[in-house]
């Protein structure tokens, strides 16, 4: 049989790969023997019909982190052991990912694993976050409050994401709407007005023989341009797959005109929830920085986080190098700065979070009442724009008779 394991060698290094063997015993024997400190071994048996069916699976996300969370605090603070606990979320959990890492932390578990090291052995589906307000949750001995409060930071982040979601999704459709029926006006409609045009034997104006040059080029040129489209839009993505990239293509959605303040308002709320809920679970303030500047979603406000965080270990002010960053509003780095001199920056953070999730649902509100007449008049607008060039020299033909 094939097992994995994870462990660390004599000089403390941590290893990990695959050792074949018998039976884990023989595995865990064979492992000892080349002097490697074994904190994980298990069968690794996967068969390729799985990993097909993984590709199709739906992923696991915060709301399912968040009911997980939900569910396991309320048997935890009635008093289930947490063995018995997961095994039920096992059974009843509907997505199957979340099912079958939760059999994956019962047998860690039932091996004498802790909790929290359960976790860390599976950061595809629970976040940094998620892991270590566990460990500080279950450090302190209250894991219960621990988890239900990190189910409320899961339910709030999920719903300002959906909010963005939802006034991000709306233009992109219509646009894409937009940019079919335009080309379906130039390739189909139009090709069949040419031949017409042509035969009225009088000179074009400008606006038709633009229309018509753009349909002709577009007929004839479309498999380079699909090629060039395809090019580019690979080429942007391992461009903005690079941090310079990824640094730059933040930095410009940030100073977009409409949804630039959205995203803006989006991460600070994810900045201050994310710092504020692991704070008040004891986690360290460096390592929760870290994890802020890991979860945050925007490199620009990463790099601002990196460098506060090299303040703190400093001995230094959070403050101060928020604030010189440019992109933490005076009031939250007010806040802040309130927080670290009374000792409840947790507190003020939460409260910055809740402000910012207000401002986001109004944003969005506002967003869905004006973005709407502004595309469907584009829309009509570019399509009227064609209709006219087309009928232009008809226009012409009869004020010259006239």
């Amino acid at each position: 049989m094939n097992f994995a394991y994870r462990g660390r060698d004599a000089r403390g290094n941590a290893v990990s790969g695959n050792i074949e063997a018998e039976s884990q015993e023989l595995a865990i024997r064979e492992l000892r023997r080349q002097g490697i400190f074994i904190t994980y071994c298990r069968p690794a048996v996967v068969t390729p019909a799985r990993d097909w069916r993984r590709l199709f699976r739906r992923p696991v996300s915060r709301r399912d982190l968040a009911l997980f969370c939900r569910q396991l605090a309320t048997m935890l603070g009635a008093g289930l052991p947490i063995v018995t606990a997961l095994h039920i979320l096992q059974r009843q959990a509907e997505n199957p990912s979340l099912r079958e890492s939760t059999g994956m932390l019962l047998q860690d578990l039932e091996s004498g694993e802790a909790f929290y090291r359960a976790l860390e052995r599976q950061p595809r589906v629970f976040p940094p976050i998620f892991i270590h307000t566990v460990e500080a949750g279950e450090l302190g001995g209250a894991l219960d409050e621990t988890l239900e409060r990190l189910a409320g930071h899961l339910e709030r982040e999920h719903e300002v994401e959906e909010k963005v979601k939802s006034a991000l999704t709306y233009p992109a459709i219509v646009s894409m709407v937009a940019l079919l029926v335009v080309i379906f006006l130039l390739t189909y409609v139009l090709p069949s007005f040419q031949v017409m045009l042509n035969s009225l034997q009088v000179p074009l104006p400008w606006p038709t023989r633009l229309v018509l040059g753009l349909s002709e080029g577009l007929r004839r040129l479309w498999p380079f341009l699909v090629f060039f489209m395809a090019g580019a839009g690979y080429g942007f993505y391992r461009w903005q797959q690079r941090p310079a990239g990824r640094y730059q293509v933040d930095r410009l959605f940030l100073r977009l005109p409409i949804f630039g303040p959205l995203h803006h308002k989006a991460v600070l709320s994810r900045f201050s929830r994310t710092l504020g809920t692991l704070l008040h679970s004891g986690v360290p303030v460096l390592l929760a920085l870290e994890i802020v500047r890991r979860t945050v979603g925007n490199a620009v406000v990463a790099g601002a986080v990196e460098r506060a965080a090299e303040s703190v270990r400093d001995g230094q002010s959070l403050a101060t190098p928020l604030e010189a960053s440019g992109v933490f509003p005076p009031m939250v780095v007010e806040m802040i700065t309130v927080g670290e001199e009374t000792g409840a920056l947790d507190a003020m953070l939460e409260r910055v979070a809740t402000l910012y999730e207000q401002e986001v649902e109004a944003v969005v509100a506002r967003l869905a009442s004006l973005i709407e007449p502004i595309l469907i008049v584009g829309l009509g607008g570019i399509v009227g724009v064609i209709v006219i060039s087309v009928f232009l020299p008809y226009f012409q033909m009869l004020g010259g008779i006239r």
